[in-house]
């Protein structure tokens, strides 16, 4: 920041006064300090003022200042210009006992004060905005940024303002911050700065961010396996499920007696291949019943006509052949031998009309009987599971 040197007043002691800076806007800290001045006695009080002539001719004490209390003969003070004068040079005068004197001379750039605003006035943490300074005069002066949220302070960096005093500057506001805050701009290294200024503004907390990312899987125990007994699979029964909608087979699921394997189910075998197979089955079937009735009734037949009365009757039957009738040998009905040679004789005649009557009627009967056995041997040769060598036995 631009100055001009300090201002020198003689008096009769030696004593000398000095004044910083030399020019600035309205506003500005002007610091004044003075050594040499052994006539003062320790503690005394220097006043310090304004005026646009020489301060032995008048001067006006400024309201907002800060006097200096001499220790060993020197003292340091400041005081601020009031923002109603116009741009011009002013004096600095101090007040050492009863005599005015002139300790330097000010430039008064502008009548505004420096200035700080903030966009936006409400940020949220982690956001950015941009702070804007103004009347930070004269040109190039470097202006210290800080951030203040509570107790807690933090330094933004510096920023030069341009020729009209002006300056931008974008921030990130800091995580971890919310409510009230300000920042504070200021020029030199005097206490209080030379220039300042400050803006209010709020800081809105951050949203806590949602964890995208998996959480970490804890490596559990791995348990000791333990013995564990092996039930004996016990074999299931088949069974079968009758289909009432169509004429096939049912499938007959077929148990496993091997421990971890699965049932296995017989496809259902087709109804034209299971009718083909059965057929030759049932026309035997059919055939010998046919044939066994037949038989059946052949010797119920042939056991009524061995019960009939006979004058004769058969002591023998051969399987192929049927016994002659001068074997037989004829009924006497309860008559002595005599008493039959007698009826015998007076008879003779009549007897042998009755045995050819009896060949006439038992042959025919014996012949078909015979017949009859041998269509029913030859029909059970065919029935399904006997041996086509049943007719050469």
């Amino acid at each position: 920041m631009g100055s001009a040197g300090p201002a020198l007043a003689a008096s009769r002691d030696g004593g000398t006064l000095s004044s910083s800076p030399s020019s600035g806007p309205a506003g500005t800290v002007i610091t004044v300090s003075g050594s040499g001045w052994t006539q003062l006695s320790d503690g005394s009080q220097v006043a310090l003022g304004y005026s646009q002539q020489d301060c032995l001719l008048g001067y006006t004490p400024a309201s907002n200042s800060q006097p200096g209390t001499v220790e060993g003969g020197s003292f340091s003070g400041w005081l601020v210009l009031p923002g109603n004068l116009a741009p011009g040079t002013y004096k600095i005068c101090a007040l050492i006992g009863a005599t005015p004197t002139v300790a330097g001379s000010y430039t008064l750039l502008s009548s505004a004060s420096p200035t700080l605003s903030i966009s936006p006035t409400q940020v949220t943490a982690g956001q950015t905005a941009t702070v804007t300074g103004s009347n930070f005069l004269p040109g190039g002066t470097q202006v210290t940024l800080v951030l203040q949220a509570g107790n807690t302070t933090i330094s933004l960096g510096s920023v030069t303002s341009d020729g009209q005093g002006n300056f931008t500057r974008s921030i990130t506001i800091p995580n971890g911050l919310s409510g009230s805050a300000q920042i504070k701009a200021s020029a030199g290294s005097s206490s209080p700065a030379t220039l300042s200024a400050s803006v209010a503004f709020t800081i809105n907390p951050a949203p806590i961010p949602v964890s995208t990312s998996m959480p970490q899987a804890t490596p559990a125990t791995t348990p000791s396996p333990t013995p564990t007994h092996t039930a004996t699979p016990t074999p299931a029964r088949p069974t079968a499920t009758a289909d009432n909608n169509t004429n096939r087979m049912p499938a007959i699921a077929t148990a496993s007696t091997n421990p971890g394997s699965q049932s296995q189910t017989t496809a259902p075998a087709s109804p034209t291949s299971s009718f083909s197979h059965l057929l030759p089955g049932l026309l035997g079937t059919t055939v010998g019943g046919l044939l066994l009735f037949g038989l059946l009734g052949g010797f119920v037949q042939y056991r009524q006509r061995r019960q009939k009365p006979a004058s004769t009757r058969f002591s023998a039957l051969n399987e192929s052949e049927t016994l002659p009738l001068s074997s037989v040998r004829p009924a006497t009905n309860g008559l002595q031998p005599e008493q039959s040679r007698k009826h015998g004789e007076g008879e003779h005649s009549l007897t042998a009309e009755s045995q050819q009557e009896e060949q006439a009627s038992t042959a025919p009967t014996e012949v078909s009987l015979e017949a009859l056995m041998r269509q029913v041997q030859s029909g059970l040769s065919v029935l399904p599971g006997r041996s086509q060598n049943t007719n050469q036995e």
